[in-house]
């Protein structure tokens, strides 16, 4: 007996597409965060932080 035909028989095929959906899901919400719901004015502030030469320190 191979190791292929017992982890063929333990019926384990279902959690790697689990692991699909998921891992696809995440990579979904990362994107929209960083694409849509995160503000520009943020991305501004952090545009002009290399250029700053007496960056404010935030209290």
């Amino acid at each position: 007996m191979k190791l292929s035909d017992i982890m063929g028989a333990a019926g384990l095929a279902s959690w790697a597409e689990i692991g699909l959906v998921v891992s696809f899901i995440t990579f979904a919400a990362i994107v929209l965060y960083v694409f849509v719901i995160r503000s520009r004015a943020s991305y501004e502030d952090a545009r002009h932080l290399p250029l700053d030469d007496d960056p404010e320190i935030p209290s």
